[in-house]
């Protein structure tokens, strides 16, 4: 019998990341939003969401300003950043290309089984996320659902 299960391919980061990228989108290009109320927008903890936008900040998917007037923006239009870039220092899809029993040199070998059937399914799954954009995240009819716990 099936069981039913709330795991998903996304790590909790990586949805607040979804999460702050689909806002960020609304934001206009000279404006700024504050985190505290990003992280409201989000349901997210506003000190980690403040670590996970200083780590986008260092990879430049946002910028940051300091002060009364200040908060976050893109650091790109949103039709320019897509889910690949802004994930990857969280999800590290990098590893993804590794052989999945993790032994070394395995690509230079040729594909085990497990890696043949996997290839297809994982280049799938990069073309998506380096395919959809933040601007993408707010064109959809659809909202994203809220997070459950």
């Amino acid at each position: 019998m099936p069981v039913e299960s709330r795991e998903c391919m996304i790590s909790k980061t990586g949805l607040y990341v979804i999460r702050a990228l689909a806002e960020l989108a609304k934001v206009p290009e000279d404006s700024w939003l504050g985190t505290a109320v990003l992280a409201k927008e989000i349901d997210a903890p506003v000190n980690y969401l403040g670590k996970l936008l200083h780590i986008l900040a260092r990879e430049r998917i946002i910028l940051s300003q300091k002060g009364v007037r200040g908060g976050v923006r893109l650091a790109h239009p949103a039709h320019e950043v897509t889910l690949y870039e802004a994930l990857e220092p969280f999800e590290n899809f990098r590893r993804w290309t590794e052989c999945m029993l993790g032994k070394k040199g395995c690509p230079e070998e040729g594909l085990c089984v497990l890696d043949a059937k996997w290839e297809p399914v994982r280049n799938e799954v990069l073309r998506f996320l380096q395919a959809t954009t933040a601007a993408d995240l707010v064109s959809e009819p659809k909202s994203l659902p809220p997070l459950s716990e």
